[in-house]
């Protein structure tokens, strides 16, 4: 087709339209040259961020809005169906009433065994074992003590004498509670006035009270405080800790319902995770799944991939999962105050990293067996960590085991006893306690040993000693970044 002489008109004369409606012409086809460049230039940003990466506060990322295939929402709506169908794991029940009197008569009897007149404490993990009184009560300067006498083991506490009505609101639990006695009751709560010391106090109404042991939770006030008034004061001693540490029947139930559970949520989120996901749909959806399931209390999580997890604890957000990287999750919550502790490497289906990687995850789950091997009763601590890192040491990685064996769990997610070089502690029967080797090699790390990128791999489970060795409180191992 010929092109028209440039000083030809393109239209014939007599279709010319007028000055006006040419004006009016040129102006309506600027609007729509412009509102077109505005939409492609949206349209240019949008797609910037999807291959950018990145992910939003609500865990969707800009390029996951609403149910989007890699929002936070669709990896809800994926794992749910897979994970509903266990949420029966968690239908155990709270600690009884008969449970936390007989904690208080056998933690009298170690009291009085150890020549102390008492024991005291604030709201900890101690007072959440031994009367239910919550770990989450706020501290002030004013002192809120649990007090539990050793020779008669009668509960009493220390309290603000403006707060008695709230405290005595409290959903404590003691044997002197029900008791109608005006005496007795008066004697539960030991009241002091602003105008008065609280210890002062506390040295009048138990004359008798020479020597107590002190919660390892207590701050340093308190301790300062009795000794100021006249009360001589020691530290927990390992055997009472041990009270703690060694986990009854009951404990051992909720700790393998929410710790099951929990595996079965890393293997649904699993499942439905993709390459492409952003750090904080995971989290996010994760947080859903777990309130979804009635435990949404006590949820948290560490979610890294690629060469975040390179950081045990992690640090860094916004990143998405990238071909040829592990996705790291540490996540619990709790059950009746019991707290769950899992961590699977993972891929999502179809994913792949190298062979050099995949052997990495190989070498820390050998870590893990050979760490579970030793998890008897009567196993030195500090041994069965040492265990662990034989294999890590034969694959070169020594240097990049930063951290513990593992550590105790129940109503903290840290607890004695602690599996570490230095404890020569000897494990109990009943007592749970994680087992969770890792290898973590930062990017500047990598150069040095010929590698591009870091990287990090851990599995954890806990594990109920028993005297035929560990069993898992999980239900079961990983057994493949795609079996977890």
């Amino acid at each position: 087709m010929a092109m028209p002489d440039a000083s030809e008109p393109l239209l014939p004369r007599a279709s010319r339209p007028r000055n006006g409606a040419v004006r009016l012409w040129v102006l309506r086809l600027g609007v729509a040259v412009i509102t077109i460049g505005g939409l492609l230039v949206l349209l240019n940003l949008s797609l910037h961020d999807h291959n950018g990466g990145g992910g939003g506060d609500d865990g969707s990322g800009p390029n996951e809005g609403g149910n989007a295939p890699l929002s936070a929402a669709s990896l809800e709506a994926c794992a749910w169906p897979l994970l509903e169908p266990h949420v029966s794991l968690l239908d155990v029940p709270a600690i009884s009433r008969d449970e936390y009197l007989s904690r208080q008569e056998t933690l009298a009897s170690a009291l009085a065994a150890a020549g102390v007149d008492a024991f005291v404490a604030e709201p900890s993990a101690s007072t959440e074992y031994y009367a239910n009184i919550s770990s989450s009560f706020d501290l002030s300067e004013r002192p809120f003590l649990m007090l539990l006498e050793a020779k008669t083991g009668v509960f009493s506490y220390l309290v603000p004498q403006f707060e008695t009505g709230r405290i005595a609101g409290l959903d404590m639990v003691y044997d002197n509670r029900d008791r109608t006695d005006s005496q007795n009751a008066t004697d539960v709560a030991v009241a002091w006035a602003e105008e008065e010391s609280p210890y002062a106090v506390l040295a009048r109404a138990r004359p008798g009270w020479n020597k107590v042991m002190l919660d390892e939770h207590a701050r340093y006030m308190i301790a300062a405080g009795l000794q100021g008034a006249g009360i001589e004061v020691v530290p927990m001693s390992e055997t009472v800790q041990s009270l703690r540490a060694v986990k009854t029947a009951a404990e051992v139930a909720l700790l393998r319902g929410i710790n099951t559970f929990t595996l079965e949520l890393v293997r649904s989120v699993q499942k439905c995770l993709r390459v492409g996901m952003a750090q904080e749909a995971v989290v996010t959806a994760s947080s859903h799944l777990f309130a979804r399931a009635g435990v949404g209390e006590g949820y948290w999580s560490i979610v890294l991939f690629g060469d975040q997890a390179a950081y045990p604890h992690g640090g860094k957000h916004g990143k998405t999962l990238a071909e040829g990287e592990f996705a790291l999750i540490d996540i619990g919550s709790k059950l009746h105050g019991y707290g769950s502790d899992v961590t699977r490497t993972i891929l999502p289906t179809g994913a792949e990293v190298s062979d050099e990687l995949m052997g990495i995850w190989r070498t820390v789950f050998a870590a893990q067996s050979a760490g579970f091997e030793r998890m008897r009763v009567n196993e030195t601590c500090s041994d069965v960590d040492a265990a662990s890192r034989v294999v890590v040491k034969e694959a070169g990685y020594a240097p990049f085991y930063t951290h513990r064996l593992g550590h105790g769990l129940g109503l903290e997610m840290h607890e004695h006893p602690y599996l570490n070089g230095a404890n020569s502690e000897k494990l109990k029967l009943g007592e749970v306690v994680t087992n969770e080797p890792g290898i973590y090699v930062t990017t500047e790390q990598a150069k040095t040993i010929g590698k591009e990128f870091g990287f990090g791999v851990r599995l954890e489970d806990p594990i109920l000693v028993t005297d035929k060795g560990g069993e898992p409180m999980t239900g079961r191992r990983a057994r493949s970044p795609y079996d977890p």
